[in-house]
């Protein structure tokens, strides 16, 4: 019976994902990692191509604790897998096989445009500068979301140590779980944090890291003024906006070195620092907010402390609000707020039953 290597991606387990030996038997998919055994029905499996060359197959599953997945690197642990896979996956793998070949041309493609970038560096500084933000799109839309994660893992590593993360209580409880009901059913693997800092101030990172300064919450009136901040965070990761706004940010060399995989290259050496001074614009804010709200409304949770906390914020900071984005509260920006409110209508929710002044007087 074929066996293969690849990486399985679970929840409980850690974000990187854990080395795994791979096997079909009797129209099954057995799992097998060090304190690990899983097995998968294979009807239950969706498996397609992924990264830039096509040479990384990703099968996916829904399992009681949540989404799992698992990448296969390399030709030698696909065909093991086609070799052996029971007919109700086989169908699947011809498709990812299809799929391969058209990343892989979109990959050679790509060399080709680093070869240009290459030989005439001058040219090319110049058509980035004229198309930077469609070039960062572009290669966003290229990340698998393993490598995103990656690149999230990087920046946490180089940003904790300024942080002086609150490792439990009842303060990391409240975020954590007004996070799960906002996120529920993401593809991302989010990790939720509370910074002890007076800040008013939350920021989102790629792949799911989500930090919030105490100074927000001692600012909050209501738990769900809270839940209101982390909806539009939580969007910015999956719109993929802090991910773009850091390709474009760091220029051509990212955009050259996701496209070779390079992870391990000078241009991370300051990943979080970047990643700190990033500032979304008045279209991407928007956006977050709408999403948020849309968010907000799936996770029945009431969505008057959006608005509510970003105008208590305006009217203390002279018209900003002093989140990572930086962008001001403006009436127009409010007001959009307050009229898609409105068009949701009203919706049944359930109260965010937090003792927020508790959880305050243990910051």
């Amino acid at each position: 019976m074929n066996a293969f290597d690849l990486q399985l991606f679970a929840p409980g387990q850690p974000a990187a994902g854990v080395r795994a030996r791979g096997r079909c038997v009797g129209g099954r998919l057995h799992l097998e990692a060090e304190g690990l055994s899983l097995e998968v029905p294979a009807q239950a499996i969706q498996a397609r191509a992924a990264g830039f060359d096509g040479r990384q197959w990703l099968l996916e599953w829904d399992a009681v604790e949540g989404r799992c997945s698992a990448m296969l690197h390399g030709e030698a642990a696909i065909q093991a897998l086609r070799e052996s896979a029971p007919a109700s996956l086989a169908g699947q793998l011809q498709v990812a096989r299809r799929g391969e070949r058209d990343l892989r041309r979109r990959f050679q493609l790509a060399l080709a445009a680093a070869g240009l970038v290459l030989a005439l560096p001058f040219l090319a500084l110049l058509a980035f500068w004229l198309n930077a933000e469609r070039i960062a799109d572009w290669a966003a839309d290229r990340v698998s979301l393993n490598q995103e994660q990656y690149l999230g893992d990087m920046a946490f590593a180089q940003m904790r140590p300024q942080l002086k993360l609150i490792e439990q209580g009842p303060a990391l409880d409240m975020v954590s779980g007004i996070g799960r009901r906002l996120t529920a059913g993401s593809r991302y693997r989010y990790q939720w944090f509370v910074a002890q800092d007076k800040q008013v101030n939350a920021f989102a990172m790629p792949g799911g890291y989500v930090v919030v300064f105490s100074g927000l919450i001692e600012q909050a009136k209501t738990p769900e003024e809270i839940a209101g901040v982390l909806a539009h965070e939580v969007q910015h990761v999956e719109l993929r906006h802090s991910l773009k706004n850091l390709l474009h940010g760091l220029g051509w060399r990212a955009v050259l070195a996701l496209t070779l995989g390079d992870f391990a290259g000078a241009v991370w050496a300051n990943l979080a620092e970047e990643l700190g001074r990033l500032k979304f614009g008045r279209d991407l804010e928007r956006e977050a907010d709408l999403k948020g709200l849309a968010a907000l409304q799936r996770a029945g949770i009431a969505p008057e402390g959006m608005a509510g906390f970003f105008e208590q914020m305006a009217r203390q900071d002279g018209g900003r609000i002093a989140l990572l984005s930086s962008h001001p509260a403006s009436d127009e920006r409010l007001a959009a707020i307050r009229a898609a409110i409105a068009a949701q209508g009203v919706y049944p929710s359930r109260p965010l039953n937090y003792d927020l002044a508790a959880i305050k007087a243990r910051l």
